[in-house]
């Protein structure tokens, strides 16, 4: 006896036979424009990444992926009420980068290892007539844990007083201020509620508890920062909301800063066209780098004095005092105080040895 087909079985052939024609003619643009663009598509055939390349970009293209990743994230969040990987879910609309919650468990090894890194480039810039001032920032779920529904790492709280302790059993210039932001939590946030980065008031803050601490550090020409504006901040963690937040969970959303300048409060036009030899320099990561926070302007409103800054977006602050550390500017015999805005986050997220851009974004 041979099966036989029946209607409904034929049926589910030929719709199975046009869908997979359907495919075939919906796939034929993207794979005659991949085509076209690929002036390397050899190599990357013998190396075993042109298919892998191709599946990214057909992907991209694909016509359902858009509603299907919204569909699964909108059952993750009803589910378990959580979004996609890389944030936390917090209270009334706070939202904390899962790598504040990832505590290794080579902990106590990592840190040891960037210590001695640390090390390192204190005793570089020693050798070149510089002080390293160090400024750690402290975490977002740290200071305002409160916001928190999900549980942590208890060392996640103790971290910031070890490293700091650390620092200063070896002998290291560390400026703390996460007993600053503690005491300040009743005032303006600190911290964006959708954001890894702090807010233009928790960078003012850092700038005058760095004055406060190195009064040595102080100059004698004034700096005034002006409100210029207001600015509406999406918020880098909300790039891992993909359930439709608008309808399902509208407490997740942009955050409203206010966008300062600070400029000299005396200034002749001389002062326009001459340049001045600065003997502060600022490396920091994308804290220091985005000019929403202002804080380099802060810093020069909080000291009374002018500085040069090394600020690299995303790489991590080994990275930006690497690229320092690369500069002609190591040299400068004008500057002979590097302050390293340093993100206490690096301890859990930073690996030694490691590339310095890795597969996921680092917020740094």
């Amino acid at each position: 006896m041979y099966p036989v087909m029946n209607t409904a079985s034929k049926a589910n052939g030929i719709l199975f036979a046009v869908v997979l024609a359907a495919m075939f003619v919906y796939s034929l643009p993207p794979v005659f424009s991949f085509a076209r663009t690929q002036s390397d598509a050899w190599n990357l055939f013998v190396d075993g990444k042109l298919l892998r390349k191709f599946e990214q970009v057909y992907d991209k293209r694909f016509f359902l992926r858009a509603p299907s990743v919204e569909l699964w994230a909108d059952a993750q969040f009803h589910l378990f009420d959580e979004g996609t990987k890389g944030v936390v879910l917090g209270k009334d609309g706070w939202l904390y980068t899962s790598q504040e919650y990832r505590v290794p468990k080579d902990l106590d090894a990592n840190l040891t290892s960037q210590l001695e890194q640390i090390g390192k480039v204190q005793a570089q810039l020693a050798a070149h007539g510089k002080q390293l001032v160090i400024l750690p920032l402290p975490m977002k779920l740290d200071v305002y844990a409160a916001h928190a529904q999900h549980r942590f790492d208890p060392r996640v709280s103790s971290l910031y007083d070890r490293f700091v302790g650390e620092l200063q059993a070896r002998k290291l210039d560390v400026v703390p201020l996460r007993a600053a932001f503690l005491d300040n939590l009743s005032g303006p946030q600190l911290f964006l509620k959708s954001d890894t980065h702090w807010s233009p008031e928790g960078a003012r803050l850092s700038a005058y508890e760095l004055a406060r601490q190195r009064p040595q550090l102080l100059g004698d020409q004034v700096y005034v920062s002006h409100k210029a504006g207001e600015k509406s901040v999406k918020g880098d963690l909300m790039n891992y909301i993909q359930f439709d937040h608008a309808r399902l969970a509208p407490q997740f959303g942009p955050n409203p800063i206010a966008l300062y300048e600070t400029l000299k409060a005396e200034q002749s036009t001389d002062d326009l066209f001459a340049e001045e030899d600065q003997s502060l320099l600022l490396v920091g990561t994308s804290y220091s780098k985005i000019d929403d926070w202002n804080f380099v302007g802060f810093l020069k409103e909080a000291l009374n004095r002018d500085l040069l800054s090394v600020a690299v977006e995303a790489r991590g602050p080994f990275e930006a005092m690497n690229q320092f550390l690369a500069s002609d500017q190591l040299a400068n015999a004008q500057i002979d105080t590097v302050v390293w805005e340093f993100p206490l986050r690096t301890l859990l997220a930073h690996r030694p040895g490691s590339l310095s851009r890795s597969a996921q974004p680092q917020h740094f």
